[in-house]
């Protein structure tokens, strides 16, 4: 099978650009969640950053 998109249609790649998006979200979404041991560090992690005890960075400083 194969698929043919016009990529001369602006608002086709649009379109394909929106759902290869939100598939990745939800891929990166469903690997977080999917062991206890992960659901336990997210909700840990969330309940201390609801607690105060998060750490302000700045997206630069990230790569040093």
């Amino acid at each position: 099978m194969q698929l043919l998109l016009n990529t001369d249609s602006a608002d086709v790649l649009k379109k394909v650009k929106a759902l290869l998006k939100k598939a990745v979200a939800q891929t990166d979404t469903d690997h977080l969640l999917s062991t206890k041991a992960n659901r336990e560090h997210l909700a840990t992690s969330i309940e201390q950053l609801n607690k105060g005890k998060g750490k302000a960075i700045k997206t630069a400083d990230l790569w040093k």
